[in-house]
């Protein structure tokens, strides 16, 4: 990588002992605005950095080469918190590890800090905070770094806005396939920033952006289609001197990366979907739920289970024939869909068993829909809707004779795990079962909306 050429009015940093020499390498995971804006100003200074798009290639930088420093977005971590943390500390426990944050998020930053890291640099981010920075790296404890928002160094260089805003990062390491492969076996979903920065640092050019096929890019820019074999994948442009003849070549080679991560991102979907019912599958499922279980055990959200199977439904496949069966089992799916909010999981685990995570988010809820006001009533509607259903395939049987029977679990009471939690879920399925089938038991009680059942 070469020495860039330091900015006549970069700051002399320390480095993490407090030694006064120079830090030697800073690993920056970009992907944001103020990671970006941070790697810019680290590269002007002199420094010798490297810019990674994920914590996942941050781990493989310090593992490979000493590192004195790795500065990431703290925002983008989530629940992987503590393992980046822990998994950095292994591999380099001399490293220096600074969370990137906002202003609105103080709680996140003392997650970070109680994780680990050693301090949190609240954005906006300019040449002074880079100086602060450091110098606060050679604390031994975590330390929070107030915007600059009263200096004229947060005013000139980090205004969102306006003509004195500083030009977008030209990135200067020597990015190249392996670096796009590495973003795909990942799956962090950063191939397209990847790529147009590998474009930007090889060409030449600057501004190079890429924008959806039907969107405009903005006035002024030269713009060429990225397709392959027929198909708009985006728009890829950059503002004059650049010419439709050198974006072509770039657009030409986008576009089977493109392509190729559009086909990993299915055949990645459809390893998690049934293939009969198009809902997810056993192995999405349990994914889920280990991941969603350890969300809700950090913020205290509740998380509901649901397991059902449809009453003798071998013998409905026995008398009218695995086509019927097929199609009650894509039915059963489609109508659980219907009564459940857009985020919550419907899997098929089994030959006839199904299940079902309600959980909560911020996501506003769709308009014109009927989401539940709780998972009780999810479940008494999904109940009502398959007892009066019309099954046409059933025959005489096509109106009201299908039934399932489940079980009700919710995290904390019934379980932590998710072992536990299926366990119950399981058993109070059981219990259906048991008292007469056409039921979904929950608690003491259970429900049968169906007479004829």
């Amino acid at each position: 990588m070469n020495q860039p050429t330091p900015h006549p009015d970069a700051p002399t940093p320390l480095d993490p002992s407090g030694s006064g020499s120079r830090t030697q390498r800073i690993v920056v995971v970009g992907g944001t605005k103020a990671s970006d804006r941070l790697a810019g100003l680290i590269d002007h200074s002199g420094i010798r950095s490297k810019v990674v798009p994920s914590y996942l290639s941050a781990l493989g930088e310090v593992s490979s080469e000493p590192t004195d420093m790795v500065v990431g977005p703290v925002d983008v971590l989530h629940g992987s918190m503590d393992a980046i943390v822990r998994g950095l500390r292994e591999l380099a426990p001399d490293t220096k590890l600074v969370a990137l944050g906002n202003q609105a998020g103080a709680e996140l930053h003392d997650k970070a800090i109680a994780a680990g890291f050693d301090a949190c640099v609240v954005d906006p981010i300019g040449r002074e905070t880079l100086d602060r920075l450091l110098c606060a790296c050679s604390s031994q404890t975590g330390l929070v770094l107030p915007p600059l928002s009263d200096s004229d160094d947060a005013k000139s260089d980090d205004a969102p806005d306006g003509p004195q805003a500083p030009p977008e990062p030209v990135y200067s390491e020597e990015l190249g396939d392996i670096d796009l492969v590495e973003s795909l076996l990942a799956g962090k979903g950063d191939l397209k920033t990847l790529a147009v920065r590998l474009i930007q640092s090889q060409s030449g050019l600057q501004g190079v952006g890429l924008r959806p096929a039907d969107g405009g890019p903005p006035d002024g820019d030269v713009t060429v289609y990225v397709t392959y074999h027929g198909r708009r994948l985006g728009q890829l442009h950059a503002p004059p001197p650049a010419t439709v003849e050198q974006l072509e070549p770039w657009a030409d080679w986008l576009s089977r990366w493109l392509a190729l991560g559009d086909q990993i991102a299915e055949l990645s979907d459809m390893s998690l979907r049934d293939e009969l019912t198009g809902i997810r599958n056993r192995r999405y499922f349990n994914r889920f739920l280990d991941r969603i279980l350890r969300r809700a055990a950090t913020d205290r959200s509740q998380v509901t289970l649901l397991m059902f199977d449809i009453d003798d439904f071998k013998l409905y496949n026995d008398k009218y024939g695995h086509a019927t069966g097929d199609e009650v089992l894509c039915e059963t799916a489609r109508l659980m869909l219907s009564v459940v909010r857009e985020h919550d999981v419907v899997a098929r685990i089994g030959g006839d068993e199904f299940a079902v995570i309600f959980w909560d988010n911020d996501k506003p809820r769709q308009p014109n829909s009927e989401h539940p006001q709780d998972v009780v009533a999810a479940a008494r509607r999904f109940q009502d809707a398959i007892c009066s259903h019309r099954f046409p395939k059933l025959l005489d049987k096509a109106v009201g004779r299908l039934t399932v029977s489940g079980g009700l679990a919710s995290f904390p009471w019934d379980g932590r795990t998710a072992q536990e939690l299926l366990a119950r879920a399981d058993a109070m399925a059981l219990q259906s079962k048991q008292q007469g089938k056409n039921a979904i038991t929950f608690g003491t009680g259970s429900k049968r909306p169906c007479l004829g059942g």
